[in-house]
């Protein structure tokens, strides 16, 4: 039920590409799990255009398409950084989630997924593990499945 107040750590998050989606309870088939990610962010903003008139008391505006973006952070998978290798030209099937099962006593909660292009960078620092970060945009529509029934 939606807004009962359930509330996870976010210690069973991750990140799968590629694959098909059959049911939100469900991992994708033929999905891999990327490696070594640590954090995922997803950002639902919207475009707006100001239609404030003559006699208003405040600002007004009119909401635009959302956009859908986000990042994801962790350390360099030296055997082969999935993520790395999405930052193609092509768009890969990427979902999120809050908690994909594979804990003990864990449920699968999806958080979002669709098709994205993927942007990687490497971070090398003497005083820190090697990282693989980077961003996504939506290349085509979107499902946020978190709360819907």
């Amino acid at each position: 039920m939606s807004n009962s107040g359930t509330e996870i750590h976010g210690k069973g998050g991750a990140i799968y590409i590629g694959g098909t989606f059959s049911d939100k309870g469900t991992l994708p088939t033929g999905s891999v799990r990327i490696a070594s990610k640590s954090e995922w962010t997803l950002n639902r903003s919207r475009d707006y255009v100001e239609k404030t008139s003559f006699g208003d008391t405040n600002k007004t505006y009119l909401a635009g398409l959302p956009d859908v973006s986000g990042s994801f952070n962790g350390f360099l998978d030296s055997s082969g950084d999935l993520m790395l290798q999405a930052a193609t030209s092509e768009a890969q099937t990427m979902y999120l989630y809050a908690s994909d099962g594979t804990l003990a006593g864990s449920g699968v909660v999806l958080v979002g997924h669709g098709p994205a292009l993927i942007d990687a960078q490497i971070t090398v620092s003497l005083t820190d593990a090697a990282r693989c970060s980077g961003n996504f945009r939506a290349s085509d529509a979107w499902v946020i499945d978190l709360g819907s029934a």
